[in-house]
């Protein structure tokens, strides 16, 4: 099976971009049938609330009345969780078949979009997040440019992302800790990184919370960022 996966990751790997991008939205899609499947035919969402708040140290009263966006929200329903929240939307370029997926029984917004061109107005979000995603996206640089120009300032960006992993076609970026920097308009409120398990389990790491032997070592990384004030951040 690995050989499989180093010849088809080879091929796709020299193939054109489009090509690349289709593969890996299909191999999202599998992954879901797949849970969805195991699941007999039930998508279970009860563990989002704990990622948004326990992880971060808010209490889910803080999300009450804010307009919250999710990126690369996947079909479980990640913000369903958050019934006080004055909007809740996911985005993901998946959506509509996501929304297919699960039936169309989630109560949040499904909006069909990559997070390289987000179809929102400036300063539109209170709190955006973007769990084991950053990594997937196409243009990394455009992400980043337009989560912080559709977050509000003093809007809060929850991160969850994997960082010093070799690239593959299905994350096709390898980032490192120094991403949070990237994030010009914003300041660190609070990061830790946890080593990542043998069976590359994202959020089993989190549970675990193991330390990482050392840097360079594949990891996660957990932080929560708040846009500086409009003045600070225009430097008037």
């Amino acid at each position: 099976m690995n050989i499989i996966r180093r010849v088809v990751g080879g091929v796709l790997s020299v193939s054109p971009k489009g090509i690349q991008t289709r593969f890996k939205e299909e191999a999202e899609l599998w992954y879901w049938r797949r849970v969805l499947k195991a699941s007999n035919g039930e998508f279970y969402n009860g563990h989002f609330k704990s990622r948004f708040t326990d992880l971060f140290s808010l209490d889910e009263n803080y999300f009450t009345r804010k307009k919250i966006l999710d990126i690369g929200c996947g079909p479980l329903g990640s913000l369903e969780w958050a019934t006080g929240a004055a909007e809740r939307v996911g985005v993901d370029p998946l959506a509509d078949r996501y929304v297919e997926l699960n039936g169309g029984r989630q109560s949040m917004k499904y909006v069909r979009s990559g997070s390289e061109s987000l179809p929102f107005e400036d300063a539109r979000f209170d709190v955006i997040s973007i769990f084991n995603a950053l990594d997937h996206v196409e243009d990394v640089a455009s992400s980043v440019a337009e989560i912080q120009r559709v977050l509000t300032p003093g809007g809060d960006l929850l991160l969850i992302v994997e960082i010093d992993h070799p690239a593959t076609v299905t994350e096709p970026q390898s980032l490192r800790e120094d991403i949070l920097a990237d994030f010009e308009q914003c300041d660190v409120i609070y990061q830790v990184i946890y080593a990542i398990r043998a069976d590359h389990n994202v959020y089993g790491s989190i549970k675990d919370a193991n330390p990482r032997k050392q840097v360079g070592d594949p990891a996660i990384l957990c932080a929560r960022l708040v846009k500086r004030p409009a003045d600070t951040v225009s430097g008037s």
